[in-house]
């Protein structure tokens, strides 16, 4: 008979913290991961653990910490692709289907994709503007653009969350933006990928 290898056997593991107690089975693979993650965010395995199953009460737990790895993991490859020096930045903007910008850390709009001229700069400007848009157009953010960077540069998130503003004169576009970093190797100069939800305007 076949034995199964060691990484898909399970692991019963209980958890205590605070006088808590879980009680969670696991592959073994999926452990080794979730010690990684939790090394990767400055915290103990228990503390993840905990923080995901209080967050997501009503979901399986297995499940759950499952499916944390595997996100986790696909962000962690997403990060590696866009820090290379062969990220195609044109390209992701280009692929994009929802509005998509590079921003500096001065608030500079230095790229857009098509979604972003039509569904934002149509409504603010004509379109023999967009090329001076950065120029006509004011861009405010919920959060400071430096406690945005100083989160995803420390690891401590994948991505950022806050409100997005484009105004000109009385009109105002509002949403929720999701931003990540660019080439973190020179993370001082670094520009930030911003997708735009329009699903989620405000105003």
């Amino acid at each position: 008979m076949k034995l199964k290898p060691t990484w898909l056997e399970p692991r019963q593991r209980i958890l205590q913290r605070h006088g808590k107690r879980l009680s969670i089975q696991l592959e073994h693979e999926f452990w080794d991961q979730l010690e990684v993650c939790a090394k990767d965010q400055g915290i103990k395995l228990s503390e993840l653990i905990f923080e995901l199953v209080a967050a997501n009460p009503d979901t399986n737990r297995s499940s759950l910490l499952r499916t944390y790895c595997a996100r986790w993991m696909r962000n962690k490859l997403l990060r590696a692709h866009l820090a290379s020096s062969n990220a195609d930045i044109q390209a992701l903007l280009t692929a994009c289907p929802m509005p998509c910008v590079v921003i500096t850390r001065e608030k500079k709009l230095v790229a857009q994709n098509g979604a972003f001229s039509d569904k934002i700069l149509g409504s603010l400007v004509a379109p023999d503007q967009w090329e001076d848009a950065d120029n006509i157009i004011r861009f405010s953010l919920g959060k400071p653009i430096d406690r945005i960077i100083r989160d995803l540069t420390d690891g401590s998130a994948q991505y950022v969350e806050t409100n997005v503003a484009f105004t000109r004169g009385s009109a105002i576009v509002q949403m929720i933006g999701r931003f990540c970093l660019l080439h973190q190797r020179t993370s001082k100069a670094s520009p930030l990928l911003c997708y735009l939800d329009l699903q989620r305007a405000r105003g």
